[in-house]
């Protein structure tokens, strides 16, 4: 019986994206087993595509619903599943495995025997991802994916005078959200359990909307105001860590402050051939030649090594650049300035039209 439910609920999961890399993944299976106990598995197995509430699973179910709540609680608490308002009624929905489950083993900060666990499971089970990824590509397999990421630059750094659209504005954002959460930044915290620390801050990953008073509810962060929050990108800047965001213009779910050395979504992109066509932002930094000092500040704090010293003089690799803003942010004679870039990448208006760009542009060949 146990076995059957934890296939089953690998075929759920698998319908739902993410990073699945076979049915028959032994690491997945072991992750699976210390995350889901057999009566959740099987009760997340029987989880729609779509949000559902506890008399709907109920009634599919056969179950009764005072059990349905108690194991959807227990899931929500554990991070698999989450909640979110539908009017009067609240619903859930499985989570994916990565993006989604990953991140909230982690997002709480805790230090104990069965994170330290879950950390391990968790790096066996990427590097299972990975490995299998390399040899595709080794192998002339040709992956083409949409982006669900984006990059958001440094506000502060787009040129004066240039029209800046909403969606290139965390402020923005911010100002209209009416619950905002900061919670532990799992990759770094994921890294740290594993003896591989980051010097970085970790309390800088902000959640919006459902998601943050969701998060706040179940102990996965705290809710903060708006002030806090534009205190925690301004000492995210500083420190030089990117702004990424779910890659939707309408509203974003989350804004990361991700470091080079931990987070996979910076990570994928820089050792791609051209970072720009990944999670970039629309905007590209330009090099004015006469005011540069060659000092290599921004050099050093270029995570995708889109800038480089050639004698005295800073040089650009526009294909390189993701459009964050840091080099800007550092340079003290100003000869860097962000462009908005020719190719501007699109921002999907909402989640439907993000789902529909990643069904359409992913393929394999």
């Amino acid at each position: 019986m146990s076995d059957n439910v934890y296939r089953d609920l690998v075929g759920a999961l698998a319908t739902r994206g993410g990073a699945i890399p076979a049915l028959d993944c032994p690491q997945l299976y072991a992750l699976l087993e210390e995350l889901f106990d057999p009566e959740e598995a099987k009760i997340a197995s029987q989880m729609p595509m779509n949000t559902v509430s506890i008399a709907e699973l109920a009634s599919s179910t056969g179950r009764e619903p005072r059990e349905v709540d108690r194991l959807i609680d227990g899931m929500c608490n554990k991070g698999l599943v989450i909640g979110r308002p539908r009017g009067e009624v609240e619903v859930y929905s499985l989570l994916q495995i990565m993006p989604g489950i990953f991140e909230y083993q982690f997002m709480k900060g805790e230090v104990n025997d069965r994170t330290r666990i879950l950390a391990r499971l968790f790096e066996d089970y990427q590097r299972v991802v990975y490995d299998l990824a390399d040899q595709a590509v080794k192998q002339g397999t040709r992956i083409e994916a949409f982006p669900f990421a984006r990059v958001i630059p440094v506000e502060e750094e787009i040129s004066a005078g240039m029209e800046v659209q909403p969606y290139d504005r965390v402020s923005a954002y911010i100002e209209s959200a009416d619950h905002i959460a900061v919670s532990c930044c799992y990759c770094r915290h994921h890294g740290e359990l594993l003896g591989n620390a980051c010097d970085k801050p970790k309390e800088v990953c902000l959640s919006f909307g459902p998601g943050a008073k969701f998060n706040d509810d179940r102990g996965f962060g705290r809710l903060i105001s708006k002030e806090e929050a534009l205190r925690i990108l301004d000492m995210a800047e500083k420190e030089g860590l990117v702004h990424c965001s779910s890659n939707m213009g309408k509203f974003v779910d989350f804004v990361c402050n991700c470091c080079g050395c931990h987070c996979p979504i910076l990570q994928t992109i820089k050792s791609s051939v051209m970072p720009s066509a990944g999670a970039a932002s629309g905007y590209v930094v330009v090099v004015e030649e006469a005011e540069c000092m060659g000092c290599g500040e921004c050099v050093e704090r270029c995570h995708m090594e889109a800038l480089a010293l050639d004698g005295d003089l800073v040089t650009r690799d526009a294909l390189r650049c993701i459009g964050c803003g840091l080099c800007v942010s550092t340079c003290p004679t100003g000869a860097l300035s962000m462009d908005p870039r020719k190719d501007r990448p699109h921002t999907p208006w909402d989640r439907k039209e993000l789902n529909a760009a990643m069904a359409a542009a992913f393929k394999l060949g």
